[in-house]
């Protein structure tokens, strides 16, 4: 019984520190390299004109969604 209490104290744990870091909001990024940014309805147009920019290098959108 103290050993089942135990596993899940850790998962508990575990579970409250994974959310802790991902809910701070964007990381960081390298050295010259742009900063990140939440995409929203009043930022698109300036995605999209980033995202063009470079034709000739390759691009990748990651998107997320908790459901």
């Amino acid at each position: 019984m103290k050993k089942k209490l135990i596993i899940l104290g850790v998962m508990v744990a575990a579970v409250l520190l994974g959310a802790i870091y991902f809910l701070q909001g964007p990381g960081t990024v390298p050295a010259g390299q742009q900063p990140l940014t939440t995409l929203t309805s009043a930022n698109v147009g300036a995605f999209e004109s980033a995202f063009d920019a470079d034709a000739n290098l390759p691009r990748l959108v990651l998107v997320l969604s908790p459901t």
